[in-house]
């Protein structure tokens, strides 16, 4: 894939405050699974049901996020933080750099700053100029990868949404469970048969 097509970028799309507060909520109720909670909504909101990538989620070893749909493959490290800057640790850019050279991913990083301001918004960047250090979020998004970034955008916001309630209060398990399941089934199930949408009063 010619990477360049996806630096053509467009206005970085914000996140509503409405998005902010509920990952506020379940940081509140679910504070050590919160990373993983998140990196859950981020790969269901981009399961074929959603944004059609076949998604693959490594909660424990391997690279956080799988995406494939049509000839694009991404290998994605998911990061969130407290600050501006996240930090990429040895066994991070290891596995993006064995996915990419062995399997032919594009390898990615998507950051979330946690705090709330006004240009608040996922970053998704290509990670093949990345070793292995602290990095502010305004140099990621140097090398923003604006199509998946945008794709991220629309579906996560909507995804967070119709979780929301399920996420901080499971309907059997914990969150962990009851979202990685969902994953599952939205990669394998015809689309009338996986959770329907919840209405978020």
């Amino acid at each position: 894939m010619d990477r360049s097509l996806n630096r053509k970028s467009p206005r970085r799309p914000k996140m509503r405050y409405n998005t902010f507060c509920a990952l506020e909520a379940i940081n509140r109720q679910w504070p050590i699974e919160n990373g993983k909670i998140i990196q859950l909504l981020l790969g269901i909101s981009l399961s074929p049901r959603r944004a059609g990538f076949a998604v693959t989620c490594h909660l424990s070893e391997g690279v956080d996020l799988e995406l494939i749909r049509d000839a694009q493959k991404f290998a994605i490290e998911v990061k969130t933080t407290e600050g501006s800057h996240i930090t990429l640790a040895d066994k991070d850019i290891t596995g993006l750099h064995a996915k990419s050279t062995n399997d032919g991913y594009i390898p990615a990083v998507a950051a979330l700053p946690l705090g709330y301001s006004p240009d608040w918004a996922w970053i998704v960047c290509d990670a093949g100029r990345l070793t292995v250090g602290t990095y502010s979020c305004r140099r990621l998004a140097l090398d923003s990868l604006p199509e998946l970034e945008t794709t991220v955008e629309e579906h996560f916001e909507k995804t967070v949404s119709e979780l929301r309630e399920k996420v901080l209060r499971p309907p059997k398990g914990g969150p962990l469970t009851f979202l990685n399941d969902l994953l599952i089934a939205e990669n394998t199930a015809a689309p009338d048969e996986v959770l329907q949408p919840v209405s978020v009063g």
